[in-house]
Formats: structure tokens, sequence, C-alpha cells
């Protein structure tokens, strides 16, 4: 990523219904948001059969995610039904869709078979802490082999933490997203501005990810670093 390349700001969407998904992505988008990453999992049982619309109509803004339970999704049906699912709204083109790294290396012909024109970002998380620096390079080479973009999530105990994932993005050339949840993690979230091709947000007072900063906040941070509004 070159010096004066500039962020992408993603807002995380979630809601029980396609309709309300939709509303509001829109809203996100009226906010200034470049990217909707649309949490396709966070849909009630049986709304997932209706995200193909939405997905189709959001496609060049949309990061398409239905993470695992154990990767802290919230997808009810089975391994297979999930994956079904997204090749299924992956056929329509969304500008990126989001896949875990555990499900990339457990399903390699499955990986294969998505389509080769939508960019792939390839996601780890930990929810108990951060790390050593080699284990999360490491874990950024894997997901960079698989995939357009790898994206590694901690969680900081201490404000240290948030110094790991920042070098990791500076690193790896516009090639990694990487920060720390919490409210500890904050600074990552900012720091990375300009070092990561994506930085996610959330609507106002709808954080999707503990310590997501607001899409307007996010774009003032975005602005002062970056001169972008």
């Amino acid at each position: 990523m070159g010096k004066n390349a500039r962020s992408r700001v993603c807002a995380s969407i979630g809601a029980p219904s396609p309709r309300e998904m939709g509303l509001k992505a829109r809203r996100a988008l009226k906010l200034g948001a470049d990217l909707v990453e649309l949490r396709v999992d966070s849909l009630s049982d049986g709304a997932p059969a209706a995200a193909s619309s939405l997905v189709e109509g959001l496609a060049e803004v949309a990061v398409v995610t239905v993470r695992s339970a154990r990767e802290g999704g919230r997808f009810g049906g089975s391994e297979e039904d999930r994956l079904s699912l997204i090749s299924r709204l992956a056929d329509l083109r969304p500008a990126y869709l989001d896949v875990e790294l555990s499900t990339a290396k457990e399903n390699p012909g499955w990986l294969v078979s998505l389509p080769r024109r939508v960019p792939l970002i390839v996601s780890w998380h930990d929810f108990q802490g951060t790390p050593g620096l080699p284990v999360l390079r490491k874990t950024c080479e894997e997901e960079r082999g698989l995939g357009s973009i790898a994206k590694v999530v901690t969680t900081a105990t201490r404000v240290e933490d948030n110094l790991r994932t920042v070098a990791l993005c500076r690193e790896n050339g516009g090639r990694a997203v990487s920060f720390c949840m919490g409210e500890l993690g904050v600074v990552s979230r900012v720091l990375t501005i300009g070092a990561a091709p994506l930085v996610y947000a959330s609507l106002p007072n709808e954080a999707v990810a503990p310590g997501q900063l607001s899409i307007p906040a996010m774009l003032e941070f975005r602005g002062l670093l970056q001169g972008v509004d």
C-alpha cells in the first residue's frame, strides 16, 4: 500500500432480516462508508436463504461474511449449509468475500471452486488475547497464500498489544488488515488507517464487534491522518 493510499471504511452490518440489513447498509453508505460488510450469519433462521437479493443489490460495495460459530459468528445451520450459502452469494460477485482461515484450510476443494474474480479476505480471530508477532506473521503468511487480503484480529488485554497488529499491517504493504478488539484495542483501529486496505466501523451506537468506532468517527480520523473526507 503506497504512502498516500486510501484506507476504505467498511461498515459492519448485522440484522435479523434481509430488509433491515439492507436499510442499515444504505444508511451506512449515506453516512460515508465506502463498503458495507453484510454479516449474513446474523440473519434469523430461514432468512439466509433470502440474502441473495440483498447481496445482489449491494454487490459493488458488499463484503459478504457468513461467520462460523467457532469464530464468533451466529450461523445456525450446518457447516455444509454455510459453505453452500457462501458459494451462492459468491456467484453474485460482491466486492469481497470473507472466509475464515480454518474454513479455507479444511475445505481446499470448495475454496478453489469459488469465483476467482471475487477478491477473498481470509480471516482469523483470537478472542482471548494477542499472540506474539511471530505467530501473527505466520498466520498472515498463510492467509496471503490463500486470498487477496489477510485479516488477523486479536483481543487487546493491554495497550501494548496494539503495536503488534499495527506492525503487521505496515509490514504487508496493503495486503493485511489487523487490529485488536476490545476497548484497549481502539487505538489499533485508528493507527492502521493508511496501512490497511480496509478499516472497520459501525453505525452509531450499533457496534458489531467490541471496540468498533462509528462511521463518522472513523471518517474523521481518516481525514486527520490521510486528508481524506
